[in-house]
């Protein structure tokens, strides 16, 4: 379960950085107008992976709990 408790917040740090640097490019656009389709899908895939990120803290607060380590962390 630990191995597991791992790999989850490897996960979670993953996506949290790509979710992260998916807002910063939709913000900081530079090269002028973009098709606001191109825009809806990169918000939408920062969303899915937000989405995702709350699966895996759940999933890691329930690890956690497993291995007696409380939920928070």
């Amino acid at each position: 379960m630990r191995r597991e408790l791992e790999q989850v917040d490897a996960m979670i740090a993953e996506l949290r950085g790509q979710a992260r640097q998916i807002r910063e490019e939709v913000g900081n656009r530079e090269d002028g107008p973009v098709d606001p389709g191109d825009t809806a899908l990169l918000i939408s895939s920062a969303e899915e992976q937000e989405a995702l990120i709350e699966v895996l803290e759940d999933r890691r607060g329930k690890l956690r709990e497993r291995l007696g380590m409380g939920t928070q962390g």
